[in-house]
């Protein structure tokens, strides 16, 4: 499903204009990365939870000429699902 699927989705089980539901998906996106560039936790009852965690540097291989290099260090971000969705999942 893409964004504009799944705002399209939301706009029928929410009975809402589309154009609301698009400005409710901009903000919850927001939400979600101020809330990771600030560094904290974000945990969404249900859903699971978004957190950042620092990738080392670490040496690696270009596939096409075979030469090393090296990789720098950077955040990523991690997402782990709620023991509830995970299950719902896996019924």
């Amino acid at each position: 499903m893409k964004k504009g699927e799944f705002i399209e989705y939301i706009t029928k089980q929410t009975g809402e204009s589309r154009q609301n539901t698009d400005r409710f998906y901009k903000a919850f996106c927001k939400g979600i990365e101020e809330q990771l560039r600030n560094g904290d936790e974000l945990c969404l009852t249900g859903i699971g939870t978004f957190r950042i965690k620092k990738r080392q540097a670490r040496k690696g291989i270009n596939p096409q000429t075979k030469e090393r290099i090296n990789i720098p260090a950077k955040n990523v971000v991690v997402f782990k699902p709620s023991q509830s969705l995970a299950g719902s999942i896996n019924e």
